[in-house]
């Protein structure tokens, strides 16, 4: 079977399944308005026991703020090990203080005129924005 078959065949068995519950429903509206009663009354009455239970726990809580909790060490303080702290930090490589012309040729791309003009413009509207109507 196609893959458009099997989509056509379960879009059909959904309709009749569908068309089904529509019947179901129509032919028999006592029992679909006192399920409907049922349920409206169940969510009533989880709501209100969320409230009441909310406003019982609101009542009961103590707020207890992290300085009053007295600090206990479940154990015993190291001191860190001394004059190797910062190795792990040193550059693995060594920083030239200018570019190499290979380095220059692969970052490094000349701005278009018109790309300064407008970053120009943008700047000077930011600026104009900051001083407004300053003497």
């Amino acid at each position: 079977m196609k893959k458009t078959e099997i989509i056509s065949s379960r879009m059909e068995w959904i309709d009749t399944v569908k068309d089904k519950f529509r019947e179901c429903l129509s032919e028999n509206t006592r029992v679909t308005v006192a399920v409907a009663a049922i349920l409206l009354v169940l969510a009533a009455l989880a709501l209100a026991a969320g409230i009441i239970h909310e406003q019982s726990a609101a009542k009961n809580k103590e707020i207890v703020l992290p300085g009053q909790i007295p600090f206990s060490a479940v154990e015993q303080f190291f001191p860190p090990k001394k004059g190797g702290l910062t190795e792990d930090y040193y550059f693995s490589r060594e920083q030239s203080s200018s570019w190499s012309q290979s380095e220059f040729d692969r970052w490094f791309s000349v701005p278009k005129a018109d790309s300064i003009e407008t970053l120009g413009k943008a700047n000077e509207k930011i600026a104009d924005e900051i001083i407004g109507a300053a003497p």
